[in-house]
């Protein structure tokens, strides 16, 4: 299992008036707002993470919707991960569904205006346990930063035909589009994974990116410099980068209880710092002690003051019938005389 830390940015272009990217972040898609620009940052320790990043075609919003078409066609699936399960995940039939999938929503959905096409293209990053996955179709890219190294992970266009479109939901191609990349790699703690769109890749060297990435700087002033950077080398399209940090790992099952899970829940949600943590629980045990005591203390005054209640009741009942039997004699007395 994963801990990890994400940030994602986008920026319309200079030459466009509908920003077509889109970045998820839990189960969110953003932008909120398909004009301007957006930053969004989180964080995950769940089994299962899924994270993509789309490039939109069609123009007047017609490829943001695409990209959105991914992006919930992408949730859907992830619904039924466990059947790809057997036991070890299929990730190829996943992301072969995933295409076929999100190819056909587009179809339906969206009618074609005039001349213009439309479609997405997509990276996705997928993490299971601490197993990671890569999946990308068409003009996106997929980097991994590993030990001051980048590595490139997405390719060119499955198809060996450079007529061939590359775009999800494209209607002048026969089939669903190849994809470029499938690959699976075991996560490391310090691995940023950088999931980003062509915009973001204009001008912008992997020289100078690994450089950037390489700052002793805090990730999300790493990651806020990087776009800067991409903006100033080319800012003619949007561009987008959604960047996963893995923070460390553990070994657990989806169904098991870890001790250190619980730890790290209450250190880092309950606001408990670390280093305070041993002092705070001994804190808690002895106030525990002491509301024991306390009530402990509360019962005894209880119970005496019980017993001095009932020998006060006992007396004052015994003193008033010895003063009815005084006045009683006395009665008699005057009667008989």
């Amino acid at each position: 299992m994963a801990r990890t830390l994400v940030m994602g940015l986008t920026e319309s272009g200079t030459r466009t008036t509908i920003n077509e990217d889109t970045f998820s972040l839990g189960d969110r898609v953003y932008p909120d707002m398909i004009t301007g620009a957006e930053e969004r940052s989180g964080g995950s320790s769940a089994y299962t993470q899924l994270y993509i990043v789309t490039q939109g075609l069609g123009g007047s919003g017609v490829g943001d919707l695409a990209g959105r078409i991914v992006q919930r066609a992408s949730l859907d699936l992830l619904e039924q991960l466990a059947s790809y399960k057997q036991p070890k995940l299929n990730f190829r039939a996943f992301a072969n569904d995933l295409i076929r999938e999100a190819h056909e929503r587009i179809g339906r959905q969206i009618a074609l205006r005039n001349e213009f096409n439309a479609g997405a293209s997509f990276a996705l990053f997928l993490i299971d346990a601490n197993n990671a996955y890569v999946l990308n179709v068409g003009h996106t890219n997929i980097r991994l930063f590993r030990d001051n190294e980048l590595f490139a992970l997405s390719g060119t266009s499955g198809s060996k035909d450079p007529q061939d479109r590359v775009l999800i939901g494209d209607r002048t191609a026969t089939s669903p589009p190849l994809p470029n990349t499938i690959k699976h790699f075991e996560l490391c703690p310090g691995d940023i994974i950088l999931l980003s769109t062509q915009g973001f890749n204009c001008g912008y060297h992997d020289s100078r990116l690994t450089e950037d990435l390489a700052s002793p700087d805090a990730f999300a002033a790493i990651i806020r410099q990087m776009q800067i950077r991409s903006r100033e080398s080319d800012n003619t399209e949007n561009g987008t980068v959604l960047a996963i940090k893995v923070r460390d790992l553990e070994l657990v099952e989806p169904s098991e209880h870890s001790p250190r899970s619980e730890e790290l829940r209450r250190i880092y949600h309950d606001g408990i710092n670390e280093r305070d943590a041993p002092a705070q629980i001994v804190e808690t045990r002895t106030d525990d002690a002491r509301r024991e005591t306390e009530e402990e203390t509360m019962e005894s005054y209880g119970t005496k003051g019980k017993r001095k209640s009932n020998g006060k009741v006992f007396f004052l009942s015994l003193l008033l019938g010895f003063l009815i039997g005084i006045v009683i004699i006395l009665l008699i007395w005057f009667i008989i005389l």
